[in-house]
């Protein structure tokens, strides 16, 4: 029997190579990621405006700019958004799909940031997992900054393209499940075992795992989501 004649999933078991996408499928990969990160981030940024002109004209802004990112070419903003930050996280895309989901199901835009996959009307459990994610998130994109200025004593992002980086976030992903006996169900860590298993079956976007965890709109919207909350907390 010749191996071409092997069913798919036994080759693809023989051969275990990754599943990147094809270089002519990139832009559209490109494309329908910030497409779906802009969708997210307009609303959320518009709901700081005290102004209910604004912020009603959310989601119009929000759908234009998706649109405007779809469109090919210098002439589509995900083009040059490209340029400067290459391709969204898988992390950032699935938060941005769930918080869409989120938001279309409720048939509203919600007056308040707060995180993807809570309802506005559910407290934050206890302890606060986001949080937890948030901060470990944004400690690690310090030491990816510092990496990449080689202020490290070791090659931190050379270390993402190892099994071991992959098996420690599968890890992280069960924390909740395996330390919180009456866990609810939060956006992190889900959206987390989503991204590792996609990225587990196609290595994408670039083979290392930092860059499906992390991105830099990713890292800053950390920042301003502790901040968010840390206010919130002095509040009450």
């Amino acid at each position: 029997m010749n191996v071409a004649d092997w069913p798919v999933w036994v080759r693809l078991a023989q051969d275990a190579a990754p599943l990147l996408p094809q270089p002519s499928f990139l832009p559209l990969l490109r494309q329908a990621g910030w497409a779906l990160v802009l969708a997210a981030l307009v609303p959320t940024v518009m709901q700081g405006f005290g102004a209910h002109r604004i912020r009603d004209k959310a989601g119009l802004l929000a759908l234009a700019c998706a649109l405007w990112a779809g469109i090919p070419g210098p002439w589509g903003l995900s083009y040059w958004l490209g340029l400067a930050f290459q391709t969204p996280s898988l992390m950032a895309m699935v938060l941005s799909l769930q918080y869409l989901w989120q938001r279309l199901t409720q048939r509203k835009w919600p007056q308040t940031w707060q995180a993807p996959g809570l309802p506005a009307a559910t407290p934050q459990p206890s302890p606060c997992w986001p949080c937890r994610y948030a901060v470990l998130g944004m400690v690690l994109g310090w030491l990816l900054l510092l990496d990449t200025f080689a202020y490290l004593p070791v090659a931190l992002y050379a270390w993402g393209f190892s099994p071991l980086a992959y098996a420690l976030f599968l890890l992280l992903a069960m924390a909740p499940w395996v330390m919180a006996p009456g866990y609810v169900q939060t956006a992190p860590a889900p959206a987390l075992l989503c991204v590792l298993a996609v990225f587990g079956l196609t290595r994408w976007p670039t083979g290392n795992v930092w860059d499906a965890v992390l991105d830099p709109w990713l890292f800053v919207g950390l920042h301003v989501y502790l901040f968010a909350r840390y206010r919130a907390h002095r509040g009450d």
